[in-house]
């Protein structure tokens, strides 16, 4: 990964954990969800070329699958963690 998709990766990852903390957080989260949210943010931020297609392979690498039942807000603060970021 080069340093600029890192950078689009991280940037993704936050928009994310902040869409789940401003919604309901309280509500369960689905992985058919979370590929949607991952895909309408890539798409928001980057278009629908090749770059966009790229990040949004590494961000679901990145962002961890949903393997158990949590709450949007729980997801979030996976997130921040994965992202580097402040919880």
């Amino acid at each position: 990964m080069t340093e600029t998709t890192v950078a689009d990766a991280r940037a993704v990852l936050v928009a994310l954990a902040d869409q789940l903390a401003d919604g309901p957080h309280y509500r369960i989260i689905t992985e058919g969800e979370r590929l949607g949210l991952i895909l309408n943010e890539v798409s928001r931020q980057h278009g629908y070329g090749p770059l966009a297609l790229n990040l949004d392979r590494e961000v679901q690498l990145l962002a961890p699958t949903i393997g158990w039942e949590m709450t949007r807000g729980e997801y979030a603060l996976i997130l921040r963690r994965t992202a580097g970021g402040a919880e």
